[in-house]
């Protein structure tokens, strides 16, 4: 869990009841008179006043107060305790314990901005020791501003640079903080890198408060000017050291931090044996786009606030992006705004130039305008999506150039191909919808042949592509479906489509594999896409193959196209297709190398693939932080690809309802459903569906069961009219149905929809499916409470070893069965079977998949259940009593199974 963030960085004085206390000076105040007490338990009563009428839990108190030093279990308590004393006899009223979680603050309380904190400005001087760091000495002062001094100490011995940066008022007080923590986020993501100044300690408990930092070198303005050095260096070189400023932008970006602050000033170079190493400083201003992460690596949220609108146009002015100024929030296009201002300045010679009308003029190579043009555009999503694509393009300058030469041919070659297309469509109206489709493989292969170009600096071989391509979708594909061709068909289905385009590839484009394997991608896409994985994985390992001989095997391309393979064989769900899928995604990460630790095209697939790979075997937690992953990557690449977005949104979702957090998935499902970047209109009413019966799930978890049986009704349907009765999304969603009736207590319709779900997902897709096997377990389960249970026993036993067999010892999905199958055979009274069963259960297994599940707990309480009814009495009281005081402690199991379990107890006394 995340520490509590206080609503605003600032210090205030607090008024409640006959108590004032003021966070600037740590000063409580109790009838007006001063009160003497210790300075922890003011940080704790700070805490609870910034969530005054809400509980504040042990964790986050201990995490915010006590910075996760080690501590013992009591000094809470005692902390608490000094503060009912200081406040006297209104204390305990105002102090509540809440049991076993943590503490709320009750009453009216009032704020008031504190200002600056106690006493006058620093007198800091060279040659006295540092305050609280008495072993550095103070050198000079690097900079001051209204509240803030940084100073350049060094060791009086070793000679060791540091750098203190001291707060002066509560606004610099957060921003050290905020650094403080986005270091770690930094240190503890990306490990210790040369470009990024290290924040080694910090002082927040007394003042005079203070952040430690390495010495990172001059500032990029006073380098650059000492000894004429940006001045003698050529262009080539000026964008070298561009490049290593934005590397470090870079790998931040792929964490999830914003800088926010990005200027000369806060570049740093220091020497290094080849050269000169630049180090990005000063994060007080930064931003996390996933805050949530952390609590994930522990560490405290010190400094870090919720940004309203109008909050981030924090910054330097010159280099502030328009949409902040107008009172929106950062992103990586703002901080690639910045980067473009310096970069403008960096090739015109001058860090204090302003971007003004006419700049154009001092840059005299097109490409580079056109760079800097693109990164500082008015609106941000014309901008580059990520600074590697800004980096990308001023590595490729020279390529680019070339390209450039042979743009015209290209450009004229495509406009042939179009007029070819219309006069298709001309010629045949009533295929309108088959030219469209067929226009976005014919994009995906004039991107290729213009690629290519770059390769084999040929434009003769791209027209004779041109040529081919359109003799193949205007004659073999589209010419076949016309009146009177072999594949004619009055109204053709987009199956029928793709199936007629798989027969008229054979045998085309023997001699230029990148065009055939852009085909064969698009292919695999759309049978993908129709549930049809077996059929995609076909063409997507040939489209690899392809790509590999055009372009190499370690290319781009191909590695995300043996990326989506992986996807595609995920999703088939065989045992076989699990084991291909993993030896492709180790062979395929081994090719990737250093780029899947990147912020690029290739790691975003990666992190897509390995995420989908966990989800389809039920490995939900190593799948929600591949996700979380791929999230960071999507939002910084391709913010606006809203079927991507799509596709790592819901699984993040779905994960978080798998482990268990249904309250929190149905408020990222609501979120979901509500942003206009996932409108039907852009992802399709069937992904939209698919949101629907995963809030449907929420609800039914959370016992909402009249909101969530039509919604997942009506997703089923759409789903259905959309995909066909028997696809694999449509009978996940009638499953989701059913199980709604069944918690709701309506058997007669849970077990008909359970029925038809296991039939159609056997006739479909085979009785050794990983999914076929999941719903003949869930079948018994309905079969159990509602019809036949000797028929349920058999479904549960059919399905725990099926999976078991299919997928592994370590499957989770089987052991889940098999805890069911122990409890409902003991019911039977089978206990012989019953225990065998229970103490095969891998807690390992299961709790791997969902580790907030208290299965080591659950499953004492079904053996010492299974010990009573086989009479066993004492040793299945100790377990069961033991088991059923955690539950109850922990409130994880539903209320009913409480009071079975609690009356089989009362029906078990104690041997005498």
């Amino acid at each position: 869990m995340s520490a509590p963030t206080s609503p605003d960085p600032g210090l205030y004085r607090w008024r409640f009841g006959a108590a004032e206390f003021d966070e600037a000076r740590h000063e409580l105040r109790v009838a007006g008179e001063p009160v003497e007490i210790e300075h922890k338990p003011l940080q704790v009563l700070a805490l609870l006043l910034r969530h005054a009428g809400e509980v504040v839990t042990k964790q986050e108190l201990f995490a915010v107060v006590w910075s996760g030093r080690a501590t013992v279990d009591h000094v809470l308590a005692t902390a608490i305790g000094k503060l009912r004393k200081a406040l006297g006899g209104d204390g305990e009223g105002r102090i509540l314990t809440v049991p076993r979680i943590g503490y709320r603050l009750l009453g009216p309380v009032e704020r008031i901005a504190s200002g600056r904190l106690a006493g006058s400005p620093l007198q800091l001087r060279a040659g006295q020791p540092v305050p609280g760091r008495g072993h550095f000495l103070l050198e000079r002062a690097l900079g001051r501003t209204l509240g803030s001094e940084v100073w350049l100490a060094r060791h009086p011995r070793s000679r060791e640079p540091r750098v203190f940066k001291f707060a002066l008022d509560g606004e610099r007080l957060a921003s050290l903080r905020r650094e403080a923590t986005v270091s770690r986020v930094l240190r503890d993501t990306l490990g210790e890198r040369d470009d990024l100044v290290r924040v080694l300690d910090w002082n927040f408990e007394t003042a005079p408060f203070f952040l430690e930092c390495g010495y990172g070198g001059q500032p990029l303005p006073e380098w650059a000017a000492e000894q004429g050095r940006l001045a003698a260096m050529d262009r080539t070189g000026r964008i070298g050291v561009f490049l290593e400023i934005a590397a470090a932008v870079a790998a931040a970006h792929g964490v999830g931090v914003l800088h926010k602050d990005l200027k000369p000033s806060n570049i740093l170079m220091a020497p290094r044996p080849d050269g000169w190493q630049p180090r990005l400083a000063d994060f007080g201003s930064s931003r996390l786009l996933q805050p949530e992460r952390l609590a994930e690596l522990g560490i405290t949220a010190l400094g870090l606030t919720v940004t309203r609108a109008g909050e981030d146009s924090s910054g330097t002015p010159l280099y502030l992006a328009p949409e902040l100024l107008a009172g929106q929030s950062a992103t990586v296009r703002s901080d690639i705004h910045a980067l473009g201002v310096l970069l403008y300045q960096w090739l015109a010679g001058d860090l204090r130039r302003p971007l003004a009308p006419g700049w154009e003029r001092d840059i005299d190579d097109p490409l580079l305008v056109a760079d800097i043009a693109r990164a500082t555009d008015l609106d941000p999503e014309r901008r580059f999506g990520s600074v590697a694509e800004l980096a990308d393009n001023l590595v490729r300058l020279p390529q680019r150039r070339a390209e450039q030469a042979r743009r015209t041919a290209v450009m004229q070659a495509a406009a042939d191909l179009r007029r070819a297309l219309e006069r298709a469509r001309a010629r045949r109206p009533w295929i309108a919808a088959t030219v469209m489709a067929l226009s976005l493989g014919l994009l995906a292969s004039g991107l290729l042949w213009y690629r290519s170009e770059r390769q084999r600096q040929t434009a003769v071989l791209q027209a004779t592509r041109a040529e081919a391509v359109v003799r193949f979708l205007s004659d073999d594909l589209i010419g076949s479906l016309s009146p009177g061709g072999r594949g004619f068909e009055r109204d053709p289905s987009v199956r029928q489509l793709l199936e007629q385009s798989t027969a008229a590839l054979a045998g085309r484009f023997d001699d230029d594999p990148a065009t055939r394997g852009s085909i064969h991608a698009a292919l695999g896409d759309a049978w993908r896409a129709l549930g049809e994985h077996e059929r995609a994985a076909t063409h997507l390992r040939q489209a690899a193959r392809d790509y590999a001989q055009a372009f190499g095997a370690d290319d781009s391309l191909a590695l995300k196209t043996r990326y989506g393979l992986v996807r595609t064989l995920a999703y088939a769900g065989s045992a076989d297709s699990f084991a291909e899928a993993a030896r492709v995604l180790e062979t395929t990460d081994a090719s990737a190398g250093a780029l899947l630790q990147g912020e690029n095209e290739v790691a975003l697939a990666a992190w897509i693939a390995r995420g989908q790979f966990h989800f389809q075997q039920l490995q939900i937690e190593p799948s929600l932080q591949a996700h979380r992953r791929a999230d960071v990557l999507q939002r910084a690449l391709r913010p606006d690809d809203a079927p991507m977005a799509a596709l790592i949104r819901s699984n993040l979702a779905d994960a978080t309802l798998r482990l268990g957090d249904d309250a929190g998935a149905a408020m990222q499902l609501q979120a979901i459903l509500a942003d206009p970047l996932l409108d039907p209109a852009r992802v399709g009413e069937s992904t939209v569906a698919g949101y629907r019966v995963m809030l449907a799930r929420a609800l039914r978890n959370l016992g909402r069961y009249d909101q969530a049986l039509p919604l997942a009704r009506q997703a089923a349907a759409t789903t259905e009219r959309i995909l066909g009765v028997d696809a694999y999304a449509t009978l996940i969603q009638m499953s989701t149905v059913a199980s709604i009736h069944d918690a709701a207590g309506d058997c007669t319709p849970a077990l008909a929809i359970a029925r038809t779900v296991r039939e159609r997902m056997a006739a479909r897709y085979g009785e050794d499916r990983q999914a076929t096997l999941v719903e003949t377990g869930n079948l018994g389960l309905k079969e159990y409470d509602c019809g036949d249970r000797t028929a349920a026993l058999d479904y549960l036993r059919r399905a725990e070893s099926g999976l078991r067999q299919q997928y592994g010892e370590d499957n989770f999905a089987a052991h889940s069965f098999r805890y069911s199958l122990a409890d409902k055979l003991a019911g039977q009274g089978l206990y012989h079977e019953a225990r065998e069963m229970a103490d095969g259960i891998d807690l390992d297994a299961l709790s791997g998949s969902a580790p907030d599940g208290h299965w080591d707990t659950r499953v004492r309480a079904l053996r010492g259940r299974i010990l009573i009814l086989s009479g066993e009495r004492t040793a299945g009281r100790e377990l069961l009593e033991a088991a059923l005081a955690e539950l109850e402690e922990l409130g994880t199991e539903d209320p009913d199974d409480l009071q079975g379990l609690q009356a089989l107890l009362q029906s078990a006394p104690a041997a005498p």
